[in-house]
């Protein structure tokens, strides 16, 4: 579909997600989830049902080789490591569409059943994500050890920690 007079961005494609707010038309553009706008996090279908996710759901995702993180909505079924423009910026990932992206060192965690299945803004999406991980650098950095190390005992604490989670 192609963006008409008075729209965001004339003679542009409009660019879906699967999430999108309900009370706009199919062809409005700001029903959909802003790329550029919203950190956001894709899954395939599959893995998302496995895992109890739903579109809207809260992530907080960390970029282990720099430390940046940064709280997200699921917002699209694709591809798993797929995210949006905004969410590859806060990571510190070149963010071009053709040629940036990061292939490792991504940490996702998602909190299954947290959203309400409607798209969020910025304020909306840190407040609540705040909410079900107040300590989300930390507990974010203590999970990333875990998983760099081969120690059993650090496997442990995160599976304990994981757990704790749910």
């Amino acid at each position: 579909m192609i963006q008409r007079e008075g729209d965001p961005f004339p003679g542009y494609f409009i660019s879906c997600t699967s999430l999108t707010d309900e009370t706009k038309k199919f062809t409005d553009p700001t029903g959909y989830v802003d790329a550029s706008k919203i950190a956001y996090i894709a899954l395939p279908q599959d893995v998302a049902n496995r895992g109890g996710a739903r579109l809207g759901d809260f992530a907080v995702v960390m970029n282990l080789h720099n430390g940046k993180s940064s709280f997200a909505i699921y917002a699209d079924i694709g591809t798993l490591g797929e995210g949006s423009i905004a969410l590859a910026d806060a990571l510190g990932i070149h963010s071009d569409a053709r040629r940036g992206g990061q292939s490792e060192g991504i940490l996702y965690l998602l909190f299954p059943g947290s959203g309400n299945g409607q798209p969020r803004t910025v304020v909306d999406i840190q407040s609540e994500s705040e909410k079900l991980l107040p300590d989300h650098r930390n507990k974010i950095k203590e999970l990333s050890s875990c998983l760099e190390s081969d120690d059993p005992v650090s496997a442990a604490m995160l599976k304990k920690r994981s757990d704790a989670l749910h």
